[in-house]
Formats: C-alpha cells, structure tokens, sequence
C-alpha cells in the first residue's frame, strides 16, 4: 500500500476532523485491528460483533496510526490524541466506512498495473485461491487474499495492501446476497475468473441455486470484453448458465473448463489414493500432453481445485514444470482437512472450518478412503444458510453417511438431528446413531465408540486400501507413513458456528492425557 494521506482524503469519501500536518506522507497498510498498528498504518474502526474498534481509536495512534477514519462519532479523547500526535482524523459519510473502503481500493487499484485473478463458487474457494497463488508465484510476483477473508472489507485489505511490485494478484470473493461480487469486482477490476462450482450453500438467502449461480456469474460479467478469461467447472451442472448469465461467447471472452470429463480443457484421468486420501492422477492439458503429479491436499474435490489452478498457471505463462511442482506442495490450510494423530493410534480428521452440503459429501468421500483396521466415526453438525430446504439437505448427508460406510455417526444440534434421521430412514442400525445437542453431549457419546490402540502396520484384510478411477498409471510412491492404517478414524465437521473443533482438540487431549 502506499497511498498518500491526500490520495485517501481526497476517495475516501469522508469528513476531514483532524487535518494531518503533512498530506503527502505516504500510507503503509490498512488494518481494523489496533494491536497489529505499524507506524504509518491506516486504521479503520469497525464495529463488529465482539468489539467496537472506534473504542481502540486512541491505542491506534499511540501505536503509530498515521491516518484514522471513524466509522461513528470519535470520542473527544480521539480527537485529542489525533490532534497531539499529527493525526489525520476522518469520519466515514454516513458512517459507512465499508464503501470508504471500496472506493479506496478503488482507487488504488486504478494505479496498480497488477493482473488480478478473481476466485468465487459455494465451496473450495480458499483452497483454490491458495493453490492459485502457488503456481503463479513459481513466476509472478504475486500478492493473494490473506486466508479466506473474502467479503467486503478483506477484499479492500488484499487490493490495498498490494503494491505496484505485485504482478498478480489473487482475490478470494465470496457473497451472501445477489450484487455483492458485482461490488467486490468494482474494486478488484479482475482480468481472469475462476470458479469453483455452484453449490446449495446460502440457499437461505438467495433462493435457488440458479439464483446462486446468476450470483456468480457477476465475476464473470466484471471480466472486460474480448480479453478477459473465464475458468469454468466443465462437470458442473450449472456452468451452461454461468455462461448464458454473463454472455461470455457474445462478449468474445476466451472460456477454459477443467474437470474430470472428457470434454474439458484441463482434466484429469487415473486417479488414485493414498491411505491418508492424497490423490495422485495424471494432468491432460490442451496440447495432449499428460503430467503426472501428487498433491498433499486430500480428496477428489481437491483435483478439481488443482486443475482450476493449473488451467491459470497455462492461461499467465508458467511453466508447466513449475506448475505441477507448485501444487504437488500446497497444503492443507488450518481447519480444513487438518489431520491430528494421537497417541493412542487414532487419526482425527478435523474439517471443521466450514460445511455445505457439497463441502460434506467430498469430506464422507475421504472418510472412506481412510485407511483403519477399526470404525469411521462422522461427527457431524448443522450446516448454515441453506434456506427452506435446509431439513432434506441435512437428511441427504444422512442418507450419504451411511451408503459411504460409516460405521458410528455422532450428530449434534438441530439440524445435525435431521442427518441422524436420514441415516436412520436409509437403514443405519438405531444403536450405531448418535444425536447430540451440543460439543460436551458429543464428546461424552465419543468416549464410548473409540477403540485406542497401537498403529496397525497390517489393517484387516477387508479394509480397501486404495480407492481408483480408470486404469492404474504411474506415479511417486506414498510414503511409508501413508501405509499404516489407525485403530479408528473420526470425521469432525460442521458450519464454523457450531464451533466443533472443540470436538476434535478435545479428542486428541483426551488420549493423550487419559484419565
């Protein structure tokens, strides 16, 4: 970032209470956060759901806050230490300091010559966007959306704080509501789209998931006529409307489709799986060419997100060499798909960072895949924002639980009540369904169905080692790590709010400091 104290005066679209004894010093980066100030950062209050930051306005420029904008009317002692330290203080219009922030990345982005790569879809976005941002980086100087913050206002902080050294840079978009990416590319103005797929997650607000994907499609709409690229889920049902919504064959945009079908530019064929879920497959890219590759992340959804990223490390100019290096060593990040061992020989599988109904039949998937010479556990909670049909979704993940072999399904709260139900409805034994109504219920029904032990160097002979697709081709070994097969293996996941990692930290502590 580096934005003038004028630069943010003049497009915040803010009131000027404290003016600044220089105009022209040059701004380092954004934060809301008043413990991670740095001198000459812009400080935005913000109130959100567990603090206020116009409270911290003070500590912000004791810390070295050189410009504030207030998102309500400072205190007196604010303007005090504003005034003291050579502070420029500005009051958000209306207080709205979200389209403050907009039409600053706005701005700034006006001045960067970066090519921006926009990421959206219901599920696999942060893993896509850090895949993305791998391979690029094997050639770009390349800046990326800091975890998944993708709403509003960590879209302004990933354009604001790039500079004009970023060759790439990687934008993680997400949206609750139609209009929202439209505004997100406003500020982003990207070059490249990319999505992930069309999902039934913020069904709730939205509608339909035609709706959802007419949401999408915005990304693509934001793309510029004739030069802008489109990167498409080829297998996913609802990639002809994305097409349709944003008009890309009568805008001229080139269009790029990945997947496991046959008819995509970018696909995949000959896929297999480790003991621990790791994919290896052979890459086809639009020459013929193949390359085989190994990722590190777990599960078919994630061949997916690595096609996604190789078609725009092709589409940019990366070597496909570099290509294939760079997702062959992403990995998980923390929350998704985090594997805890513990000591008693139990792998838990903790992918509680978020869920939707697609995000929890790829995660059942993997379950299955698992190597254990004892039981699959699901632990499985409510997931959020799925609108009417919120009950049968849930019910279906039931139903799909049981089919994908889960031996002990372990539900908690209301909605995780219906996945029981589905399970039950479909044939899971009564004594093998579990419901609870909050973490300690869970962990208490969880004591009761794990089986410690020693790691198994020799699982039971009926236990599939090795799922496949097509014909075996080949590939780097696994590890012999990636051979052992644990006493149980326990599935955790849900929507973030249910808060179920405690579940998961809970397990591991647990075993290794039993009672």
């Amino acid at each position: 970032m580096k934005l003038t104290i004028e630069q943010v005066i003049t497009h915040a679209d803010s009131r000027l209470l404290v003016p600044p004894p220089d105009t022209h010093a040059v701004l380092r980066a954004l934060t809301w956060d008043s413990r991670r100030v740095i001198p000459g950062s812009l400080f935005v209050g913000i109130v959100g759901e567990q603090a206020n930051g116009n409270s911290y306005i003070v500590e912000a420029i004791e810390a070295g806050a050189a410009l504030v904008i207030a998102s309500e009317d400072p205190s007196p002692a604010a303007l005090d230490a504003a005034a003291s330290h050579g502070v420029a203080l500005l009051q958000a219009r209306d207080n709205d300091v979200m389209s403050a922030l907009q039409k600053l990345a706005r701005a700034w982005r006006s001045e960067l010559g970066s090519t921006v790569v926009g990421i959206t879809g219901s599920s696999g976005k942060t893993t896509t966007k850090d895949l993305i941002a791998g391979v690029v980086s094997a050639r770009f100087n390349t800046h990326a959306t800091l975890g998944n913050r993708n709403s509003e206002l960590g879209l302004a902080e990933t354009i604001l704080n790039a500079t004009e050294l970023h060759e790439l840079i990687v934008c993680e978009m997400g949206m609750q509501a139609q209009g929202e990416i439209a505004m997100l590319c406003q500020a982003a103005q990207p070059h490249i789209g990319v999505v992930t797929n069309v999902g039934v997650a913020h069904c709730e607000l939205l509608g339909s998931r035609e709706n959802i994907a007419r949401a999408k499609a915005e990304l693509l709409e934001s793309l510029p006529d004739t030069t802008g690229i489109a990167i498409l889920p080829g297998d996913d049902p609802y990639t002809p409307s994305l097409r349709a919504f944003a008009q890309l064959d009568e805008r001229g945009l080139s269009i790029i489709s990945y997947g496991l079908g046959e008819q995509n530019d970018i696909r995949a064929t000959h896929i297999e799986y480790d003991d621990l879920g790791h994919p290896s497959f052979d890459i086809w890219t639009p020459d013929g060419s193949c390359y085989p590759v190994r990722l590190q992340l777990q599960g078919e959804h994630n061949v997916l997100n690595a096609l996604a990223a190789v078609a725009v490390g092709l589409r940019v100019g990366v070597p496909i060499a570099s290509i294939i290096e760079a997702v062959a060593t992403v990995k998980p990040a923390a929350l998704r798909q985090e594997m805890l061992r513990t000591a008693q020989g139990e792998l838990i599988l903790n992918d509680t960072y978020n869920a939707n109904p697609d995000s929890m039949r790829a995660a059942l998937s993997l379950l299955k895949r698992l190597a254990t010479s004892g039981k699959r556990v699901a632990v499985l909670g409510d997931m959020y924002e799925l609108g009417p049909e919120e009950a049968r979704y849930h019910r279906q993940i039931g139903e799909y639980a049981f089919v994908n072999g889960v031996d002990e399904l372990v539900t908690v709260g209301s909605l995780g009540a219906e996945i029981a139900a589905g399970a039950l409805a479909v044939g899971m034994p009564a004594e093998r369904v579990h419901r609870c109504s909050d973490v300690a219920e869970a962990l208490e029904a969880l004591s009761t169905l794990r089986q410690p032990g020693e790691v198994s160097q020799e699982p039971e002979q009926d236990v599939p080692l090795r799922q496949t697709q097509d014909s075996p081709s080949p590939h780097e070994s696994s590890s012999p790590e990636d051979s052992w097969a644990y006493s149980s293996v326990i599935l955790v996941k849900a929507s973030r709010g249910m808060q179920l990692e405690r579940i998961a930290r809970g397990l591991v502590a647990e075993a290794e400091n039993p009672a």
